[in-house]
């Protein structure tokens, strides 16, 4: 009754099991062993990749359109400016820095396409072997296999991380992406500074409303302030709180060899105990 080959599957017990295998020891712990080791000899071929991490805390700014009255503000909205627009909210910086556009642009900047494509690109000749991948390809493998956003939204905080073979570039890349995202928002605000304040003075102009003149003065002034800021803060857009570091050489992303060996075990334990059912009913005639 014992015997795992004439129970049917709903009677077999873990005692039934535990005696199945230790009958069947040598079988099932060399599946198991050379599986193991076959997995852990394979992870050591695995190209290691690194993770190199920023944190970074976006920066809220507070927009000139709240200080403007609704008349005011109505007429900015006709002239197609949005007064203080420059001054982006952090989910708005946020999404520039996951954008398409940004990406791509970090990627024609630096030149990372050979990078991304190693296997196609013959750095003896400077050309690619075959048909070129195109730059829309490089921003999906880039965004999808390199690049990693992720915020917490208790606390606001977000974690950019760069996840690469060669340990230096994955915390260059990291500390530059964010660095380049804040340049270049940083800019885009400057220029809508200046737009806005162009914008004001014609209207302070065209209005004979002592109110309105008024408040044209004081929000000129802060726009002036706003404008200051964005030129002479360090951050911009993105406050890095811990910027990436260059990890050790022995801590990797990838492979988790660990893991790999479990996996290799398990699959070898289920390929052992089919070979020792099967040997099972092989012998059950002879015994016979």
């Amino acid at each position: 009754m014992n015997d795992i080959s004439q129970s049917p599957p709903q009677d077999i017990s873990l005692v039934a099991m535990a005696a199945f295998m230790r009958r069947h020891i040598r079988i099932i712990g060399a599946c198991v062993l050379l599986f193991g080791i076959a997995a852990g000899a394979a992870s050591f071929l695995l190209t290691p990749r690194y993770r190199a991490e920023v944190l970074i805390s976006p920066v809220n700014s507070s927009g000139l359109s709240s200080q403007l009255g609704g008349s005011l503000g109505g007429l900015a909205a006709i002239a197609g400016i949005t007064l203080g627009g420059a001054s982006k909210n952090s989910d708005e910086a946020l999404e520039y820095l996951r954008s398409r556009q940004f990406t791509r642009g970090f990627i024609e900047r630096h030149g990372l396409m050979p990078l991304l494509y190693a296997k196609k690109w013959d750095a003896a000749h400077g050309r690619w072997r075959g048909e070129a991948p195109t730059i829309a390809q490089g921003v999906d493998r880039f965004s999808h296999k390199v690049l990693q956003i992720t915020q917490d939204h208790r606390t606001g905080i977000v974690t950019l991380a760069i996840i690469w073979r060669d340990r230096a570039v994955a915390a260059q890349w990291a500390n530059t992406l964010v660095a380049e995202a804040d340049a270049a928002l940083r800019g885009r605000a400057i220029d809508q500074y200046k737009r806005s304040f162009e914008f004001l003075k014609q209207a302070a102009t065209e209005t004979s409303l002592v109110e309105v003149q008024d408040a044209v003065a004081k929000t000129m002034e802060s726009e002036l302030k706003d404008a200051m800021f964005a030129r002479t803060r360090d951050a911009y857009a993105f406050k890095v709180l811990d910027p990436a570091v260059v990890r050790d050489p022995e801590d990797t992303d990838s492979p988790n060899r660990p893991l790999i060996v479990a996996v290799g075990c398990g699959f070898g334990l289920l390929i052992g105990l089919v070979l020792a059912a099967r040997s099972q009913r092989r012998s059950r005639p002879r015994a016979g």
